[in-house]
């Protein structure tokens, strides 16, 4: 049996809400700015996951702009 004590909030190449705004020091203030960029979550239960290479292209658009 695996043993989910070690395991990450990062699923594959997916991030919560809570871990992406930790891991890029945004309030979700500005997560709702990068919604209103294009970024969409994926909702399972209460869970909001976002692709990270959704999340590269918002951020590269954003820096192109």
């Amino acid at each position: 049996m695996k043993n989910f004590k070690n395991e990450t909030l990062i699923l594959g190449q997916y991030l919560n809400q809570k871990t992406l705004m930790k891991e890029l020091h945004i309030g979700f203030d500005t997560l709702k700015d990068l919604h209103g960029q294009g970024l969409q979550p994926i909702i399972i239960g209460r869970q909001r996951l976002y692709d990270v290479e959704e999340l590269k292209q918002v951020l590269t658009t954003l820096k192109l702009n």
